[in-house]
């Protein structure tokens, strides 16, 4: 292997640690390990096993996506503190708190509208007209129809 197969060897494990990093985050992978960005779309096409490496990190990513959406969905705690101040000493007291974050109803929609069309939950939209088409009279709908069912 000659020098120039390695160096693009260690550019390749770079980047993909980058990519791991960045959540598959392109710019900011190819930022932080000092790859051009034609390198990352060339080696996507010529080269199957980084591609496969690169695919498997999309997946990561959208493995991490999804479980912040459950997160939001079933909302969630987070340990938080407030710091006040003695006024005697002037000193700062720093005070433990929990913030609580209740079910977000858009994130239960947007998950519902994705992952439950199989079961109904699905928008459509629907146009109305009436009037002729080719001397056939026909009448077309326009509105949103919600279909659960």
């Amino acid at each position: 292997m000659g020098k120039s197969s390695h160096t693009v060897a260690q550019q390749k494990s770079k980047l993909l640690d980058a990519l791991r990093a960045s959540l598959g985050v392109v710019e900011t992978a190819c930022k932080r390990a000092s790859v051009p960005r034609r390198n990352h779309y060339d080696w996507l096409k010529k080269d199957k096993k980084y591609a496969a490496e690169v695919a498997d990190i999309e997946d990561i990513a959208l493995d991490f996506g999804e479980s912040q959406l459950h997160k939001l969905m079933n909302g969630y705690t987070v340990p938080d503190s407030k710091v006040f101040l003695d006024r005697d000493t002037k000193e700062p007291i720093v005070v433990p708190i929990t913030k609580h974050f209740g079910p977000d109803a858009g994130a239960v929609i947007f998950f519902l509208k994705t992952k439950g069309k199989r079961r109904g939950y699905i928008e459509r939209t629907q146009v109305e007209h009436s009037g002729s088409i080719g001397g056939v009279k026909v009448t077309i709908h326009k509105g949103k129809e919600r279909n659960r069912g």
